[in-house]
């Protein structure tokens, strides 16, 4: 284990460099383009606070904040996932959360009377509770409450629950046909028109996430060898799960609250990272935290500028990568095949 260290300091390291590239590559990219000097001195430039080249460079600071956030919430809830289940398929996307919070946020956009509240407006409220009651249902089904859990029923109350709230979704946009296009964003997901005040609003959620996982990583490696050699060591895997996986809810509907239905980044991130620090929590948390940041980063300035200007959503952009590993994933377990 004392070999991890090096390993770990060198991964960082990396994670950390490939991070600020991606915020280079954010601030540079766009309608209009700007050398990533030029960007990052307009950026923190008293004096240019009236220039043009200031107001963009500092708008795409805000939004590539914003996708950093999300990215490392939703990574992060995604190794939580598949620590608690011993799932390696499990993340927020597929455990149904994403399809709970489009589900309310659709609805409120047909029926909502625009209310704040906390600093959310009514739509993002209507996510945030929808994608935490659809998470913690599919939790409960999974087996949260069994000393035994089945790794498999996780996958499907996630996708059960998933159908239902598309069908849902369908019907309500068929009843009330107006504001498409914002029920689209929050079934693609994506950035466009959020700032730092949405990003202060959903921060409490993310971070408790955060701590909570870090704070549990003893307790995920243990559930990692089974659920009868964590209860011989003390552990008590119930309780664990349904408070661990409780945060990680929150942090997921904030998530989506905040960015919209992002998929397959909770799925893909912690999978890059375990291959870079290994599986030990206590690594592997931080890293995957890293890694969602700077893949969503990405994928938000490949939206906004691969088809300029068409702003994709950035939903479709994780999706493209997603997807294909999600369907590798599953060919090598049916294969048998370690994961």
């Amino acid at each position: 284990m004392k070999n991890d260290s090096p390993r770990a300091a060198v991964s960082y390291a990396g994670l950390l460099i490939a991070l600020a590239a991606s915020f280079a590559a954010a601030l540079a990219l766009g309608a209009v383009r700007l050398s990533p000097s030029i960007a990052l001195s307009s950026l923190f430039s008293a004096a240019s606070t009236e220039d043009m080249t200031a107001t963009i460079a500092r708008l795409r600071m805000a939004r590539a904040c914003l996708a950093a956030a999300v990215g490392a919430s939703l990574a992060v809830s995604g190794t939580v996932f598949q620590g608690l289940f011993r799932n390696p398929l499990a993340d927020p996307y597929v455990i149904g959360s994403s399809g709970g919070a489009a589900f309310g946020a659709v609805c409120a956009i047909a029926f909502g009377s625009g209310a704040t509240a906390l600093g959310f407006s009514s739509v993002g409220l209507a996510a945030f509770g929808g994608g935490l009651a659809a998470t913690l249902v599919v939790y409960l089904v999974a087996g949260a409450t069994r000393l035994r859990s089945d790794a498999s029923s996780l996958l499907l109350a996630g996708t059960a629950l998933g159908s239902l709230f598309s069908a849902l979704v369908s019907i309500v946009l068929a009843l009330k046909d107006k504001d498409l296009h914002q029920a689209w964003f929050w079934l693609l997901g994506g950035f466009s028109g959020r700032g730092l005040p949405e990003l202060a609003a959903s921060a409490p959620a993310m971070l408790a996430g955060l701590a909570a996982a870090m704070a549990s990583s003893r307790s995920l490696d243990l559930l990692s060898v089974g659920d009868e050699e964590a209860t011989s060591l003390g552990m008590r895997p119930v309780r664990t799960r349904f408070i661990v996986g409780g945060f990680a809810a929150l942090s997921v509907s904030a998530s989506v609250a905040l960015a919209g239905a992002i998929g397959f980044v909770g799925l893909v991130s912690p999978h890059l990272a375990r291959r870079l620090v290994g599986p030990r929590h206590h690594l592997l948390i931080p890293a995957s935290a890293l890694t969602g940041a700077t893949l969503l980063v990405v994928a938000d300035t490949v939206a906004r500028t691969a088809f300029s200007p068409v702003e994709m959503p950035v939903g479709a952009m994780t999706a493209l990568i997603g997807a294909p590993f999600f369907i590798y994933k599953i060919a090598r377990r049916g294969l048998g095949e370690s994961t």
